[in-house]
């Protein structure tokens, strides 16, 4: 009866996301986790081991366990949106090693570049952040932290090396290698990572207009470096100096979220070229109010859309450099850490000779204090400036877009007894520049609470109240040397507030649950009107997140559920793009069962993720089309296996999309030329470390 019991309690009340963290005895930890009242509550744990017994090759597949993270469809980060809680790419930041950029290229592409193959640790931050969570920290944020050859390196080992290479069945092969080593007070890692990814198949049933079961222009080329240098001052002081290049090339559509052979192309009488004919069914209206009507050929057919999405060969790479300082034992000072770094993100295109260039510049400096046994006080500032650099000015264009972020925080963690209490306080303050020249500032002081109050050594509440703000961004650059895009002179940052209650439940050492509710609202967001930065937005969501994980010896089980009603609203007639501010998305559940062998060492499992059917996310093509749409539900299932052949050698099989399900993600703009999911993908990995 009991057994019955469990089997129904995750569909009736709140299974499962989040796997209650388990000790591990290597540093070479990514904890993906999410913040809660100034600490930090763990939802799962993936080590570097984990990664080498997965064939995971991109953050959509590292973050599949979180039902509150989603990427749209497409290969390469650049064609990937991703969202936190339903808020999209412009509420949201990554950030690695602590270094940062907001900044766009252009908004029909991904600010997101992360090769995983080297990470240390993920944090997901959800919501609006503490005092402490940095610059804009208003709707949540992806941070990663590089590995070192520390982490690497075996007890007793001065130097090693690691191989990898994979091959994928829809469609394409990596391979990388990693060296590193110590020597005296002197530490190194070089590591490199190459994918080559071509045209995918979407799942059963996808056909584009010319018949084809591929989707166009999603061939890509990654790659992912990083250099790391350390240096051991004395037991207390380390400095690390690094340098990181993600790159992705290839025969890439201009607008790499959407793929136009899905439809046929339309337009008016002014569009039309030599031989091109108007039929007679009308389309809607573009962004200038006028009707359109699909377009015939000169033998009456229609036109497949894909030339519409311009595709030509890009490259799109961001170099980062970085100097780290860390300390202890300082007086006060118990801890402390400071860095400094360059990011260039560029994108080219060979053809037209046009390079546009993102240029950021930013330090941190972070310190800790503990007072006496039970408090913990945080303060620091935050620096970042850029420059956004388009290919050329046009004459009426009269400087560049520069912006600059100054914040300052102190925040305090104070124990008494069963309960956590968190406060904090922060000044942000901005300085922006349009590409008119116009010139506004201004600053900003939020505050933050948080309480955790822990009942029994197996029960804890815990609820937070944060406020945070945001600097305007920057008119995305590949537009910016053309169109005049001002700033209001009133132009206030982005106010957020979040608040949100959570419990964390042990049953017994086998079972576990965690859940929260959250309520958040982002006032005087930032909209177009007349061509100039205004606010002139709200933004509201909330939802909740709920958990479980059952663990009896070599079997696991997970399954959770996360759900956000995140809502745009234009005032005084502006103009949004709501799918980079908030996208509605279905209710979403993760599932996880695995068993592990001791002999061989293998170990065998099954994830899905399955969707709920969601009303309301706009469908928006190049037009200004903003018609809610239904977007249908759908559910994936992925298989997988690791065998640990040796301590060296781990081979690595995955069935992803088993039942070759298409869908198209809820994580990007909804309609006919959304870009699918990848169809039925077999996947094999090997990985040896020596």
């Amino acid at each position: 009866m009991r057994k019955a019991k469990f089997a129904l309690l995750p569909l009736s009340v709140f299974v499962a996301m989040n796997v209650h963290a388990e000790k591990t005895e290597q540093l070479d930890v990514i904890n993906v986790v999410t913040e809660n009242t100034g600490a930090k509550s763990k939802t799962n744990v993936v080590t570097l081991a984990d990664l080498n017994k997965s064939t995971n090759q991109d953050l959509r597949g590292v973050l599949s366990k979180e039902p509150a993270v989603n990427f749209g469809g497409g290969n390469g980060g650049t064609s990937q949106w991703v969202t936190i809680r339903g808020m999209g790419q412009d509420q949201i930041d990554i950030k690695v090693d602590n270094t940062s950029s907001d900044a766009q290229l252009f908004h029909h592409q991904s600010r997101f570049m992360l090769d995983p193959s080297l990470i240390k640790r993920i944090d997901i931050r959800k919501g609006a952040g503490s005092a402490s969570a940095g610059i804009g920290a208003t709707s949540g944020s992806i941070e990663a932290t590089t590995v070192e050859a520390k982490d690497l390196l075996r007890e007793g080992q001065d130097f090693g090396f690691k191989l990898n290479a994979g091959v994928s069945s829809n469609k394409g092969h990596s391979q990388g290698a990693t060296i590193y080593g110590k020597a005296g007070v002197l530490d190194a890692l070089f590591s490199g990572n190459w994918q080559t990814i071509e045209n995918y198949k979407g799942g059963k049933g996808y056909v584009n207009k010319e018949g084809s079961q591929t989707v166009k222009n999603s061939a890509i080329g990654e790659r992912g470096l990083l250099a790391k240098i350390g240096v051991d001052l004395n037991e207390e002081h380390r400095i690390v100096l690094s340098h990181r290049q993600e790159r992705y090339h290839g025969s890439r559509a201009l607008r790499e979220e959407f793929d136009f052979s899905q439809s046929y192309l339309y337009g008016t009488a002014s569009d039309l070229r030599p031989g091109q004919t108007l039929s007679t069914i009308f389309t809607g209206k573009n962004n200038r109010g006028q009707n359109t009507y699909y377009i015939l050929d000169s033998n009456g057919q229609f036109i497949v859309n894909d030339a519409n999405n311009s595709p030509r060969y890009r490259i799109t790479t961001q170099n980062t450099t970085n100097l780290e300082w860390t300390g202890k034992k300082m007086g006060f000072i118990s801890e402390a850490k400071a860095n400094a770094y360059l990011m260039e993100m560029s994108r080219k295109e060979i053809d037209s000779h046009s390079e546009l260039k993102i240029v950021t510049k930013g330090a941190n400096v972070n310190l800790d204090s503990e007072i006496g046994e039970s408090h913990w006080v945080k303060y620091g500032v935050n620096y970042r400036h850029q420059e956004g650099k388009p290919n050329a000015l046009a004459s009426n264009i009269k400087a560049n877009q520069k912006k600059e972020d100054v914040g300052l925080y102190l925040e305090g963690i104070w124990g008494f007894g069963p309960v956590t209490l968190t406060t904090g306080a922060r000044y942000d303050h901005f300085k922006f520049k349009a590409n008119t020249g116009k010139e506004v500032s201004r600053g900003d002081f939020n505050p933050s609470a948080g309480l955790i109050w822990q009942v029994t050594n197996n029960l804890s509440f815990n609820t937070n109240l944060n406020y945070a703000s945001r600097s305007p961004r920057f008119y995305e650059v590949m537009l910016a040397g053309s169109r005049v895009r001002d700033v209001a002179d009133n132009l206030r940052a982005e106010k957020a507030r979040n608040t949100e209650i959570g419990f964390n439940y042990d049953v017994n050492e086998n079972l576990s649950f965690n859940g929260s509710y959250f309520w958040q609202k982002v006032k005087d967001a930032h909209a177009v009107k007349n061509n100039t930065i205004v606010n002139s937005a709200l933004l509201r969501n909330q939802g909740y997140e709920l958990g479980a994980a059952y663990k009896l010896g070599a079997f696991k089980f997970r399954l959770g559920v996360a759900e956000s009603k995140p809502e745009t609203t234009a005032l005084n007639g502006a103009t949004l793009d709501n799918t980079v501010l908030a996208v509605a998305m279905g209710r979403t559940w993760t599932t996880a069962l695995s068993y592990k062998f001791e002999q061989p060492s293998l170990e065998i499992g099954w994830k899905g993720r399955f969707v709920e059917g969601k009303t309301g996310s706009p469908s928006r093509g190049s037009n200004t089309g903003e018609a809610a749409i239904k977007q249908a539900g759908y559910g994936v299932s992925d298989f997988y296996a690791s065998w640990d052949v040796n301590k060296n050698l781990t081979l690595n099989f995955a069935l992803n999309n088993a039942f070759n399900k298409y869908y198209k993600s809820h994580s990007q703009r909804a309609g006919i030329n959304s870009l699918p999911g990848a169809g039925r993908d077999f996947r094999l990995t090997a990985n040896y470390t020596f």
